[in-house]
């Protein structure tokens, strides 16, 4: 019997097939949302970083060897993405590329918006799950992008996540019981490497932790970014990374919170978020906080109160947009993920969170094997 997902916070997209073919049926099956994508940030990327779209494209486009020697597979499904919506290969890589190009000059223009608050409970402070949490933070008018994608691939796990259309991963968990939240981060150093949503997808096509965090720690990064992975076998690891080092954070009584500032001290690292961003170092404390009041009390309820937490509305762990400020500084909470690792689930709630109810996502014969 067919799904009805019509109760669903954002459109679900079902692909299969080799890497070009599911990226094929993924670019024919969201045509006008990545038309829209690309007309949104084609003004982002102009108002954020300066460039217009044939700068875009052409930046873009020296990223395409790094991502296919990284995993040529995501580069075949890029392909697809691109014949799929008839849009040109650069274009495609231009949006997988999205976050390079926005935070390319941020520490210097104090552009951009910050993006995301994130948590991980592992036994014995959680239900004897592994949760894994999220609030997607970003540019209000991006949150009619998203879909929900579940992906049967050959010869690698099966993926549930949740993702801007035309962007190849975000935030999800797989069938070989990995799971991925992420944050943003900026610091002093960015080249051009293997980028942040290809090391995305990496972890989620991850047969085991070990190869998950391989996937970060391995290549020649092109910016810097978070990694909250977690397993559903009773462990999660927090990886922060810039381009030349990273920095890694285990739980600490079965907790790891993150937002968007460097946790750890490295003298390799100037971090660039504080001063752009000053809301993520309360954000990030608050979560933590909150955690520790209820300790080994903790369950997927508990954390959905968490995401829509108030405290300094609107730089709050639930964040609304200020209307007064200009567009490329506009910010909200787009979606709010609850995964449970165990159960192979993900609540999706349309943000702020506090406005919309958790659905939960499944797929038992999608996740066989988890």
């Amino acid at each position: 019997m067919k799904t009805d997902f019509s109760n669903y916070p954002f459109p679900v997209i079902e692909l299969a097939g080799d890497a070009h073919e599911r990226g094929r049926a993924y670019g024919s099956q969201c045509k006008a949302l990545i038309g829209k994508a690309i007309d949104i940030y084609r003004r982002l990327f102009r108002l954020a970083s300066n460039l217009d779209w044939d700068q875009s494209v052409t930046k873009a486009k020296e990223f395409i060897p790094f991502i296919q020697a990284y995993d040529d597979d995501i580069m075949q499904e890029i392909h697809g993405i691109a014949e799929g919506s008839g849009r040109t290969l650069e274009e495609i890589v231009a949006l997988n590329v999205r976050s390079e190009l926005l935070f390319l000059m941020a520490s210097e223009s104090q552009n951009g918006v910050p993006e995301c608050t994130s948590l991980a409970i592992t036994p014995p402070s959680g239900p004897g799950s592994v949760l894994l949490a999220q609030n997607w933070d970003w540019y209000p008018q991006t949150q009619d992008l998203c879909v929900i994608l579940k992906m049967r691939q050959k010869d690698r796990p099966n993926i549930i996540q949740i993702v801007e259309a035309g962007i190849i991963a975000k935030i999800g968990f797989n069938s070989a019981g990995v799971g991925l939240c992420t944050n943003a981060l900026v610091s002093d150093q960015c080249r051009v490497g293997v980028p942040f949503h290809a090391i995305l997808r990496k972890i989620l096509n991850a047969e085991t932790m070990a190869d998950a965090i391989g996937a970060v720690t391995a290549p020649a990064r092109a910016s810097s970014g978070n990694y909250l992975i977690g397993h559903a076998d009773g462990e999660a690891i927090n990886i922060e990374a810039a381009p030349y080092d990273f920095n890694v954070i285990y739980s600490e009584r079965g907790v790891i919170t993150h937002a968007n500032h460097f946790c750890i001290k490295n003298t390799k690292i100037r971090d660039a978020v504080p001063s752009m961003w000053p809301d993520t170092l309360m954000r990030e404390f608050r979560v933590r906080k909150l955690l520790a009041e209820r300790q080994d009390r903790i369950d997927a309820a508990f954390i959905e109160e968490i995401l829509r937490d108030h405290f300094d509305r609107p730089y709050s762990v639930c964040t609304h947009r200020v209307e007064s400020q200009p567009e490329e500084k506009q910010g909200q909470t787009n979606a709010s993920i609850i995964i449970n690792l165990d159960r192979k689930t993900m609540a999706v709630a349309k943000g702020p969170p506090c406005e919309h109810d958790f659905v939960t996502i499944s797929d038992k014969e999608l996740m066989k094997g988890c």
